[in-house]
């Protein structure tokens, strides 16, 4: 399951516009608060507390002790060295995204000022090649370092968030839909995989 809710993120941004993507969410958020419903299902996601923010750090550190001391899991710095030696450089794939990035922002301000049609449509299409460029490589390595300690931990402390701060409305009170971390993790419902999404959201989007 935590394949399909890490697929699902590679397609939302996929299938949206950051730009697009960002305001649809925003319209959703009202006091930190994002409200959907599912199969007619009301339910609402929220910034953690105070104490969840704690437990959720503590569930964090044992996660990090628990993958350390498993010899099977590599830091990102050891996944990139072994790439490396079959051939394969992160830091190349990197650093031509920066370069995507760098090339479109030119891109942006020649087309603020264009002149004739024929120059804004040709601009326009080099921005969505490099756009896709750097979408592609950027999924490329997403991929490739996947599995490295730190991307995990990140997936477990967003997951372990939304749990913590997914509520489910029955009758007129809204009560935790799942009574344990395990149980919110191996879920196939869709509200887990929205919680997931709009968790992202409230935490790094509102704090910054």
């Amino acid at each position: 399951m935590e394949t399909n809710k890490q697929e699902l993120a590679k397609e939302a941004l996929k299938a949206l516009s950051e730009i697009e993507d960002t305001l649809k969410v925003e319209n959703l958020v009202k006091d930190n608060v994002i409200s959907f419903d599912v199969d007619g299902a009301k339910y609402r996601i929220r910034k953690p507390t105070y104490s969840e923010t704690e437990e959720g750090s503590e569930a964090k550190r044992k996660e990090y002790l628990r993958l350390i001391k498993d010899d099977s899991y590599l830091f990102r710095k050891q996944w990139i060295e072994t790439y490396s030696k079959k051939g394969i450089n992160i830091a190349e794939m990197e650093n031509k995204v920066k370069s995507a990035k760098y090339e479109m922002e030119t891109m942006m301000l020649r087309l603020a000022t264009a002149q004739g049609p024929k120059e804004i449509e040709d601009l326009k299409k080099e921005v969505l090649k490099l756009k896709d460029e750097q979408f592609t490589i950027s999924m490329q390595v997403t991929d490739l370092l996947n599995y490295c300690i730190e991307t995990q931990i990140e997936i477990f402390s967003l997951s372990y968030s939304a749990y913590l701060a997914l509520e489910k409305q029955i009758e007129e009170e809204w009560v935790k839909p799942f009574e344990s971390f395990d149980e919110f993790r191996k879920s196939e419902d869709n509200a887990t995989q929205l919680a997931l999404m709009y968790i992202s959201y409230l935490i790094y989007n509102i704090e910054k």
